[in-house]
């Protein structure tokens, strides 16, 4: 076509091309939306990464800090006054009466705080309430009832800094009572049902805990996994029995 030629019928002559500079912003328009792109991308990486660091690090401090089992298990007999009154001695039946287990903490772990809140009375060696309360709960649970936050009192063995922090270097004896350990002034100590489902103990002799009779003992500290431990009770009654 000569120049200076009249345009093809349907075609026009206002005819439009991208200039460089348009190409420029648009370039610069995509560099920036894959740039916040990416941040955004980078960013929730970052803080699913922190959030699944932060989730492993406190399920290891669950397990370090759990309570381990760091001897036998120990129940013992005794004879249970169904009336509550020390001065009858013809109503009480032979029954187990408390259970010892010694415990401790992982291998570096963070201590255990194993404040309880029964002690036993140091003139008449009864049990009280120390006054004190505790965060490590020992629920007591059998066929016939369970009991939330049983009574329990601790005593050290071997070196310790005198304190209820259980340290990881530290053992400790907890001794689970069952039945209320009364003092009575004119015939001395005896074990009494609780009075109502509000105490920390057993409260009809048909719950008592006997001869065949499975329980089980979860120990739950603030921090860390709770530990569960099932024994039985032996076919026949003895003072001191290792329960296996």
């Amino acid at each position: 076509m000569a120049t200076g030629d009249p345009l093809p019928p349907g075609e026009s002559g206002n005819q439009r091309g991208i200039t460089g500079l348009e190409t420029a912003i648009i370039l610069i328009a995509f560099v920036v939306v894959a740039s916040v792109f990416a941040y955004t991308v980078l960013t929730a990486g970052i803080y699913s990464s922190q959030k699944a660091g932060e989730s492993v690090n406190a399920a290891v401090d669950e397990v370090r800090s759990s309570v381990i089992i760091g001897g036998n298990t120990i129940a013992y007999e005794g004879l249970v006054d169904i009336d509550g009154f020390a001065s009858t001695t013809s109503d009480r039946v032979p029954a187990v009466v408390r259970i010892a287990l010694t415990i401790g903490v992982a291998l570096q772990g963070v201590a255990l705080d194993v404040t309880p809140a029964y002690q036993i009375n140091a003139a008449n060696k009864s049990l009280e309430p120390s006054g004190s309360p505790n965060s490590l709960v020992i629920n007591f649970l059998d066929q016939q009832q369970l009991i939330s936050n049983v009574a329990w009192t601790v005593t050290f063995r071997g070196t310790n800094d005198g304190d209820f922090s259980l340290e990881p270097t530290e053992t400790a004896v907890l001794t689970v009572w069952l039945q209320d350990y009364r003092y009575d002034e004119a015939h001395g100590l005896y074990y009494a049902l609780g009075t109502d489902t509000t105490d920390p103990f057993i409260d009809t002799s048909a719950g008592l805990l006997t001869n065949y009779n499975t329980f089980t003992l979860e120990i739950s500290p603030v921090q860390g996994t709770p530990l569960v431990i099932e024994k039985v009770i032996p076919q026949s009654l003895n003072p001191i029995m290792n329960l296996r």
